[in-house]
């Protein structure tokens, strides 16, 4: 960075700490109980430090309803004149945590603005808020390249906020009739999640062939809800969707060899206990699952099962961890495949250890009723941001497998060990 542009660059931040610090220690001195609002409002003078445009209140509190002004500062540090065309009326994007809406402000000047180089130029906004809403809001001026605004609705600050004086120097226009601001609903929030791991890889022992899966699961009851108030487990209950398909790239025509479709509906709670300082969590998911391949006739597999998983995590869930979640399940209604257990078992030993953030490893190991039939699972990750710079998502990730029943068609032959590697989306 050059010399001039350093100069630039501390002028712009010097020209901001001056135009907004007596509004800052205003509001601080005025509503002490803001702290957090105007906690906020310092990061993002730091994160906007070299913006060209910034909105800022005197005032970090407000009624619903209540008619406030705003500052919006325009500020050059280049070495020619800036032009900026501020339109009349501004519209403001208002957010808050149940309804979003677009608001109507008047600035107290419009049309082409000139700012002379290395000054600026500062326009007060004349608006109403919404007389329906209460608790923390964001505003953003459609339109323009600046900050985000925190304001704090509610009725106890109709006595507090100040009256802000128009500044007299300054032409001042009427403020116009503030135009339509119907609230519109927010959506819910989303309640699908990534529930076993997805990805794509490509590989084989004897033959090229690829391997994918999805899986999700939806929270079927709101955690904010009454319902979820009044019995609170309720909303640990999902209903998830997992398939595994195996592609043969081998094959003139690309068939998909097989793929299984497991459905299920759980309770799942991973944080039922801590134990020594937080560091050992231990959780419980329980519940009913199908399998199948979608196959008729002679090719058709499924059957039914009701399971429970205790899950056993060690160190930081977010972070470098150790885990252990076997699934315990009984077989039902599995007459077309009577023989599954002999060479699947009646646990999915599940372990892992790593990190999402860097190396991680896990493995699924079964082992059937008779003494030599079982399979191993074994996966590698790497998150490819690491790998590109940072400019790619996701994970490379490297699988193999050995053993009896990877796929639910040829659950009673042992193939030839496979490797495969590839990308997952989620882990």
């Amino acid at each position: 960075m050059s010399a001039q542009e350093l100069h630039a660059r501390q002028y712009r931040i010097d020209t901001f700490t001056r135009v907004h610090e007596a509004a800052l220690t205003s509001t601080v001195s005025s509503h002490p109980m803001n702290v957090r609002v105007v906690l906020g409002v310092l990061l993002m003078h730091a994160c906007i430090a070299n913006a060209d445009i910034v909105i800022t209140s005197p005032i970090a509190r407000a009624a619903p309803g209540a008619r406030v002004e705003l500052d919006l500062t325009i500020t050059n540090d280049e070495s020619e004149p800036l032009v900026i065309d501020l339109p009349t009326p501004l519209r403001v994007r208002f957010e808050s945590a149940a309804a979003t809406s677009i608001l109507e402000f008047t600035p107290a000047r419009s049309g082409r603005i000139e700012v002379a180089p290395h000054e600026f130029a500062r326009v007060k906004l004349t608006g109403t808020l919404p007389a329906q809403v209460a608790g923390t809001a964001i505003l953003a001026p459609a339109g323009l390249q600046t900050n985000q605004l925190v304001f704090q609705i509610d009725a106890a600050a109709s006595d507090a906020a100040p009256v802000i004086e128009a500044n007299t120097s300054t032409p001042q226009t009427a403020p116009a009739a503030a135009g339509p601001s119907a609230l519109v609903d927010k959506p819910p929030p989303l309640a699908v999640s990534v529930y076993e791991p997805v990805y794509f890889l490509v590989g084989g022992d004897g033959g090229l062939n690829a391997k994918f899966q999805l899986s999700f699961r939806y929270r079927l009851f709101e955690e904010h809800g009454k319902l979820a108030q009044k019995v609170p487990w309720i909303d640990d209950i999902y209903l998830s969707f997992s398939q595994t398909s195996l592609w043969d790239l081998d094959d003139l025509s690309k068939p998909f060899r097989d793929s299984s479709y497991r459905p299920r509906l759980f309770y799942a709670n991973y944080d039922l206990g801590r134990v020594w300082d937080g560091r050992i969590r231990l959780g419980i998911e329980a519940g009913a699952g199908h399998e199948s391949n979608g196959k008729d006739g002679t090719d058709s597999r499924s059957y039914n099962m009701f399971y429970m998983r205790p899950t056993f995590t060690a160190g930081d869930p977010d972070g470098l961890r150790f885990y252990f979640a076997p699934l315990i399940h009984d077989y039902k209604a599995d007459d077309e495949n009577p023989g599954l257990k002999d060479y699947r078992g009646y646990v999915d030993w599940l372990f892992g250890f790593g990190s999402k953030g860097g190396l991680d490893f896990w493995t699924t190991v079964r082992k059937g009723q008779r003494s030599t039939y079982g399979s191993v699972e074994a996966n590698i990750s790497y998150p490819l941001s690491k790998l590109s710079r940072g400019n790619l998502t996701g994970w490379l990730m490297f699988q193999y497998f050995d053993g009896y029943g990877e796929s639910l068609l040829d659950y009673q032959r042992k193939l030839d060990a496979q490797f495969r590697l590839g990308i997952a989306v989620a882990l």
